[in-house]
């Protein structure tokens, strides 16, 4: 939650923080702005907290000034409006009579620019007094559910077995954490609140798309289905630039629709073409599909379904490569075709089944 209780710099309108957010809040209402754009302005805001201030300050303005009736202005008078932000509006003096009109329209984005500038420097005093609330929940399934919610904002999620996330929405961003399982994202559209998902040490940024993220114990797979996100390396101790250095595949990569990419401590790989993208999302229907898959992660994913945990009992089997189709009401003929493919034996204990080498 961003606290607007500290000071106010005395000139807010040469203030070089107030004009970079009210830059900002001009690009992001100006138009529809790019993911890139999106996620250079969360960096912004995140540089330290008076950014963020500053933005929710012109935010709560511009949102006062739309709620106000609209003062009739004489065409005249527009038209021999010269002002262009390019100075503190209280510094501007009227243009004499002689001074030549505008041509064509108002120039909108300078407008926008000296409105949210002026009002500022007037309203500050009101504006200080909001708190941007923040709602947060956490949603979980249990072994072999699937549970579908709508979020506030009009985004579902399809949370698959044994998955756990919380969500927290304030008036800067939609901020989702997966904390394990598999989860199928359809963002509902908000250039003003990139949708954030946080994923161990990766952050997945999104405006409008929809996205697949399957968390295990050391990695994430991240599988796009529609539109485009960003995925960025969470660093908390040193710059992105730095750490780059030491760990090329420690940078910011774009997936596109019908992409894929794996996130881990090794940083973010190069995004992949998925050869049938439905098969990312069949799990919502029955079916966990894998293709050429270690079978340690495969487990992991097996497990979030099975009635009993398969463990593996002996070293260099969690290697194994795996591809094909787990149908999650026949995991137990899963299992036997892996004892005959690999020449395994499965032995069902009291609160497992265990794989071991024949």
């Amino acid at each position: 939650m961003t606290d607007l209780s500290a000071p106010l710099p005395k000139d807010i309108e040469r203030d070089p923080t107030h004009l970079a957010a009210a830059d900002w809040f001009v690009r992001l209402h100006g138009g529809e702005p790019s993911i890139e754009d999106t996620l250079a302005w969360q960096v912004w805001l995140n540089e330290k907290p008076e950014n963020a201030r500053a933005f929710v300050r012109i935010e709560e303005v511009s949102q006062a000034v739309r709620r106000l009736a609209p003062a009739p202005v004489a065409a005249s008078a527009l038209a021999v409006d010269s002002y262009d932000a390019s100075i503190p509006l209280k510094d501007w003096r009227t243009p004499s009579a002689s001074a030549p009109p505008l041509e064509g329209s108002f120039r909108l984005r300078p407008l926008m620019f000296a409105l949210a500038a002026l009002l500022a420097g007037v309203a500050f005093t009101l504006a200080a007094l909001i708190r941007p609330s923040q709602t947060s929940h956490t949603y979980a399934t249990t072994v072999g559910e699937i549970r579908d919610i709508t979020l506030s904002d009009g985004s579902h999620i399809t949370l698959g077995g044994d998955t756990r996330l919380e969500v927290a929405f304030s008036a800067l961003a939609r901020a989702i954490e997966l904390m394990r399982g598999e989860a199928l994202f359809t963002v509902a559209k908000d250039p003003n609140r990139p949708f954030n998902v946080r994923v161990g040490q990766t952050n997945i940024v999104a405006v409008g798309t929809a996205f697949d993220v399957q968390l295990s114990s050391d990695r994430a797979m991240v599988s796009v289905t529609e539109g485009r996100v960003v995925i960025e390396p969470v660093a908390h101790f040193l710059p992105v630039s730095v750490l780059q250095r030491f760990e090329p595949r420690l940078r910011t990569v774009r997936v596109d629709a019908g992409q894929q990419t794996t996130a881990g401590s090794a940083g973010i790989e190069d995004p992949v073409q998925v050869e049938d993208p439905a098969v990312t999302t069949a799990w919502q229907t029955g079916r966990l599909s894998f293709r050429l898959q270690p079978l340690h992660y495969v487990l992991e994913d097996v497990n979030r379904y099975a009635s009993k945990p398969i463990v593996l009992d002996g070293t260099g089997l969690g290697s194994l490569v795996i591809t094909g189709t787990v149908e999650r009401g026949n995991i137990g003929g899963w299992i036997s075709s892996l004892e005959r493919a690999f020449d395994l034996q499965a032995t069902e204990e009291a609160d497992s089944i265990v794989l071991r080498a024949r």
